[in-house]
């Protein structure tokens, strides 16, 4: 092997005074820094999220209130019954009640599948226009809300006949009801 050169000397000096300050630094330093700043955006992330569960607890009173509130207004948007099949009973009574006092007749009420926490009925009624401005009127108006989901009218016997006569409709509605424990 032969000698090193001055100037390959001094390379050679440079490039291990370089690795010795480089080295320790992308071995040591780097990592630790990485480490610090790591930890630094996790305690802001759990200040965040203390700051917003702290808030969550502060309106959990706000909450109970609202829920209060509610509890009485409750009737005017489901049916309180103590079970399920008690409210498609009490939905087809409330239903037939209000096609008869609209001056209808009803022809027959389906229960449909639908949700938990609400009835679907198949009303099919016969009436005249009248009667059927009325018995809409009636549903839209009681408490607890009857959702009307469709309306099929047939008047194939009025065009038939070239006067007015009874229709045939076709309602689908939907009756929310809660299940009282009691």
């Amino acid at each position: 092997m032969k000698p090193l050169t001055p100037r390959e000397r001094r390379l050679l000096a440079l490039g291990i005074l370089v690795a010795v300050l480089v080295l320790p630094y992308l071995l040591i330093a780097a990592p630790l820094a990485q480490g610090f700043a790591d930890r630094a955006a996790q305690k802001d992330a759990l200040s965040d999220q203390l700051d917003r569960n702290q808030r969550l607890v502060a309106s959990a009173s706000f909450w109970r209130a609202q829920v209060r509130r509610q509890a009485g207004d409750q009737a005017n948007y489901a049916l309180i019954v103590p079970n399920a099949g008690a409210a498609g009973q009490m939905a087809i009574a409330r239903v037939q009640a209000a096609v008869q006092a609209g001056g209808g007749k009803v022809r027959a009420v389906r229960e449909q599948p639908g949700p938990a926490g609400e009835v679907r009925l198949r009303v099919e009624l016969e009436l005249g226009l009248t009667q059927l401005v009325s018995t809409l009127k009636l549903l839209e108006d009681q408490k607890p809300c009857i959702v009307i989901q469709g309306l099929s009218i047939a008047a194939d016997q009025a065009a038939a006949a070239g006067r007015l006569s009874p229709m045939e409709v076709r309602i689908d509605l939907a009756v929310p009801y809660v299940v009282s424990p009691g």
